[in-house]
């Protein structure tokens, strides 16, 4: 069974605010200090832009077709 209150919704829905990777990440991390830059990653193209679509090819595995869930 799934329940879920209004304080959990609430929760959620609080505007987080940004913290320092410098201090969040351990020292080991600290050369891929670049790869949390938020301005730089708010430069990150869209996954997907409308109108584009990818088509997978199945093969067949001993003739048969693929169980696709």
């Amino acid at each position: 069974m799934f329940s879920i209150s209004i304080a959990n919704i609430e929760k959620a829905l609080v505007v987080r605010k940004e913290t320092n990777p410098r201090i969040k990440l351990p020292e080991y991390y600290s050369k891929f200090l670049s790869i949390f830059d938020r301005l730089e990653a708010e430069k990150l193209l869209p996954l997907r832009s409308p109108g584009t679509d990818y088509i997978i090819e199945l093969e067949k595995v001993n003739r048969k077709e693929p169980i696709v869930p």
